[in-house]
C-alpha cells in the first residue's frame, strides 16, 4: 500500500508545474553562483607569488590591529556599518558620540586623533586611488597598531563601549571579535592548505562544500512551495472527505506524500551537484590527484537532505494545522533570520538552519569544526521527524473527527 501511494504521489509531483519552477529556479541560482574559473584557485602555490590568499587567525594582536583599523576608517568618515536585522544600516553619530569614539581610539592606540589622521593619509598615498583595485587594496591592507600596554581584555571592554555608542548590530561586538580575522597566508601555509585539499578533500570535496553552501541558501525556501502545494491539493479538489475515508493509515497517506516530496525535491539537487562536479574531477586528474567521485553525493546527503526534510516537515505541519499558505511566510522569515543572523560565512554552525562554508578550501579549518557540523545536521534531521509526526497527529485528528484544527468552526461528521 505504502509503495503504491508513494509512486502515485511522485507521479503527481512530476506533473506539477510548481515542481518544474522549483527545478528551474534551483538550477539557475546555482549556475549563477558557481563557475569553472574556480579551478584556477586550486593550483599548487609557487614561491614568490604576490599573494597566497588569506587565512583566518584568532591571534589577539591581529584581531586588535584589524578592528582598530576598521574603527578608525569608519570614525574618520563618521559612517558605521551595522546589521541590526541582518541587513546593512549605516549609522551617523553626533559630535558628542563621535568624540567618545575618538577618545576610545586614542586610549587603545596611545596616539592623538590628529596623529592617527596623519597615519591614514600617509598609508593611502602609497596606493593608486584612481583604480578600483588600488582603492580596495588600500582599504584591505590598512590597520592600526594598538599600544603595547593594551591587553586584549581591555580592548574588548573598549569595543563594548563602542557598540553601545553605535547601536545594535555593530561589527565590534564580542561574538564578532571571537570569530577572528583574515590575515595574509604565507607560502608555507598555502602549501599546507593545498596538500590538505588534495589529500583530505581530493579536490572535489572542497567544491562540494561550496556547492552545498550556495544550495543551502535557496533550499531553505524553495521546498516549502512543494509541501504547501501538495497539502492544499485535496482541499482545492474538494476530495478531503474521500481521502479521510481511505482505508490506509494516516501514516501511510501522509508518509508517502512526505517521502515523495523529499525524494523529488532532493533529486535535482543530486543531479545538479553531479553535473557541476565533473569539471573539478577532470581538473583533479590534470594535477595528479585522484578525485573523490562520490563527494557530491556524500555532502548533499549530509548537508542538504536534512534541510529539505525540515523545510518540508514544517510545510506539512503548518499547512495541515491552518489549511492555508501561512507556512510560506513563516519559512521565508525563518530562512532570512538564519541567513543574515549568521555571524560567519564559514563555519560556526551552531543551530542555524543554513550551514555556511563560503570558501573554496580551508580544509583543515573545516575538519576542526566537523563535529559541530554533524551535530547541526543531525539536529535538523531529528527535528524534521518530530515535526512530521506532529503533522500526522493533526491529520489523524481531522480524519477521525472531521474537523479543522485552526481558524474555522468545528464541523463533525455524523
Amino acid at each position: 500500500m505504502f509503495q503504491t501511494l508513494f509512486l502515485k504521489e511522485s507521479k503527481q509531483i512530476v506533473r506539477s508545474i510548481v515542481y518544474y519552477i522549483y527545478v528551474v529556479v534551483f538550477v539557475m541560482f546555482l549556475s549563477s553562483q558557481l563557475g569553472s574559473e574556480l579551478t584556477e584557485r586550486m593550483e599548487k602555490p609557487e614561491p614568490g607569488q604576490e599573494s597566497y590568499g588569506t587565512i583566518n587567525s584568532k591571534d589577539e594582536s591581529a584581531i586588535m590591529e584589524k578592528y582598530l583599523g576598521e574603527l578608525v576608517l569608519e570614525t574618520n568618515h563618521n559612517s558605521y556599518a551595522t546589521y541590526p536585522m541582518g541587513f546593512i544600516k549605516r549609522v551617523t553619530l553626533n559630535n558628542t558620540e563621535l568624540d567618545k569614539i575618538k577618545s576610545i581610539v586614542e586610549v587603545c592606540t596611545g596616539k592623538s586623533w590628529e596623529k592617527i589622521i596623519e597615519d591614514i593619509e600617509n598609508h593611502f598615498q602609497k596606493y593608486n586611488q584612481s583604480t578600483m583595485e588600488g582603492a580596495i587594496q588600500a582599504q584591505v591592507e590598512f590597520s592600526i597598531f594598538p599600544k603595547e600596554s593594551l591587553s586584549y581584555k581591555e580592548f574588548c571592554n573598549n569595543m563594548e563601549q563602542v557598540c553601545k555608542i553605535i547601536g545594535a548590530g555593530s561589527s565590534y561586538n564580542k561574538e564578532k571579535l571571537n570569530l577572528g580575522v583574515g590575515v595574509p597566508m604565507t607560502y608555507e601555509q598555502a602549501v599546507e592548505e593545498f596538500e590538505a585539499v588534495c589529500k583530505k578533500d581530493r579536490i572535489t570535496g572542497t567544491t562540494a562544500r561550496l556547492f552545498c553552501d550556495y544550495a543551502g541558501i535557496i533550499l531553505s525556501i524553495l521546498p516549502i512551495f512543494l509541501g504547501v502545494t501538495r497539502c492544499l491539493r485535496d482541499k482545492r479538489a474538494q476530495v478531503s472527505q474521500v481521502v479521510y475515508a481511505h482505508r490506509a493509515s494516516a501514516f501511510q497517506i501522509l508518509g508517502s506524500r512526505y517521502l515523495a516530496n523529499v525524494c523529488m525535491a532532493f533529486l535535482p539537487v543530486v543531479i545538479t551537484a553531479f553535473v557541476m562536479q565533473l569539471p573539478y574531477q577532470y581538473h583533479a586528474k590534470t594535477i595528479g590527484v585522484s578525485p573523490d567521485i562520490l563527494a557530491f553525493l556524500k555532502y548533499t546527503c549530509i548537508w542538504l537532505l536534512p534541510e529539505i526534510m525540515i523545510v518540508l516537515a514544517v510545510s506539512f505541519f503548518i499547512t495541515e494545522l491552518t489549511e492555508n499558505v501561512l507556512a510560506i511566510f513563516i519559512q521565508v522569515f525563518w530562512a532570512i533570520i538564519s541567513l543574515f543572523g549568521s555571524m560567519s560565512l564559514k563555519g560556526n554552525f551552531g543551530f542555524g538552519l543554513i550551514a555556511r562554508w563560503n570558501a573554496l578550501g580551508d580544509t583543515n579549518e573545516f575538519w576542526k569544526q566537523k563535529q559541530e557540523f554533524f551535530i547541526n545536521r543531525g539536529f535538523y534531521f531529528a527535528l524534521s521527524l518530530v515535526v512530521f509526526l506532529l503533522a500526522i497527529v493533526i491529520y489523524e485528528k481531522k480524519r477521525k473527527e472531521g474537523e479543522t484544527i485552526y481558524g474555522k468552526i468545528f464541523k463533525h461528521r455524523k
